[in-house]
């Protein structure tokens, strides 16, 4: 067993009412949750990452006591020591041998038969046009080492309330591909449902608009009704809040983007060079997707803001064949 994460599980679990009570002191908003852990057995969550109030906000709607996976970015905080206390197993996401050693510990702790928590997207989903970032079958291959169901968890968040659905148990099956892509577009369902059920809430909005098609009545927003500098803001306030990342916006937005998990292969190497703009400015190449996203092409303005997609690495080694 991994006597370093697991050591005094019973006074953790003791403690956990309490340590919640201070991890959601900060939190935004009234919780709302749908949806419940099955009462008996234990499992591995797996939930959506989309801001810093995730981790409170799981806990506080799951209410039962879990170790969690967490980048050592914030070992040795205020915060790392809160979630020292609760059970956590850091990762040094950029070490293969850490990767390697965490899932181990994971699946022991699952064996032992306690809840485990983890955030397969691995980083903020910042995307303006993903529901769920592709995922890492890591997650995959520890469920099925464990011989645990995996629960899936989105979370929402908006200025005033946060909204957490708990979805039904998924068994994945030893098609590792499959069953992620599986549980990935399970998770993103339940997103598109909650985008779909406030647009419905607010359907006498002016920029709330809706056209039936099959019989059935889709909502949407025009883009052109959206304020330009929506995403910049969103993406400031979501990394004002946040003390590594609101003193270093550029550099840190380019190393998590690094974490998104991509299949290096021909075909996503095509997608980079077909869905980008390059240009030669005094000799050196400058590239701009073409997308909605923070830095898209938009011919006189570029912004600074590193944008999800945007693989300048992958493009230049296209460029040198």
């Amino acid at each position: 067993m991994n006597s370093n994460t697991i050591k005094n599980h019973k006074i953790k679990e003791l403690i956990h009412p309490l340590l919640m009570k201070v991890l959601t002191s900060k939190v935004t908003g009234e919780l709302k949750v749908d949806g419940s852990l099955p009462e008996e057995g234990n499992y591995l969550v797996v939930a959506n990452h989309v801001c810093i109030e995730d981790i409170p906000t799981l806990a506080q709607a799951v209410k039962k006591h879990f170790y969690l996976l967490v980048s050592d970015e914030d070992k040795g905080t205020i915060d790392g020591l809160g979630l020292e206390l609760n059970g956590v197993i850091w990762v040094h996401r950029t070490d293969k041998e850490s990767r390697q050693n965490a899932s181990k510990g994971i699946v022991e702790i699952l064996k032992s038969g306690k809840n485990f928590a983890m955030y397969p997207e691995a980083t903020w989903n910042l995307s303006p046009n993903l529901l769920i970032l592709p995922m890492n079958y890591g997650c995959i291959r520890i469920a099925l080492e464990a011989n645990v169901a995996i629960v899936p968890i989105v979370s929402f968040f908006d200025s005033k309330s946060r909204h957490t659905i708990i979805g039904e148990k998924f068994y994945p099956s030893n098609d590792l591909t499959t069953s992620i892509n599986d549980l990935r577009d399970i998770m993103a369902t339940m997103v598109f449902n909650e985008i779909e059920q406030k647009y419905k809430n607010n359907r006498e909005n002016n920029n709330v608009y809706s056209d039936i098609i099959d019989g059935i009545e889709h909502y949407y927003e025009k883009r052109e009704n959206i304020d330009k500098d929506y995403w910049e803001e969103y993406f400031n306030c979501l990394y004002n809040s946040y003390g590594r990342a609101k003193n270093n916006k550029s550099d840190v937005r380019e190393f998590e983007s690094s974490f998104v998990f991509t299949l290096n292969n021909e075909s996503y190497n095509y997608f980079q060079v077909f869905n980008s703009i390059i240009k030669y400015i005094d000799g050196k190449i400058m590239i701009r997707r073409i997308s909605s996203e923070c830095n898209g092409y938009n011919d006189s303005e570029y912004r600074e803001n590193f944008g999800y997609g945007y693989n300048e690495k992958v493009l230049k080694k296209e460029l040198k064949k």
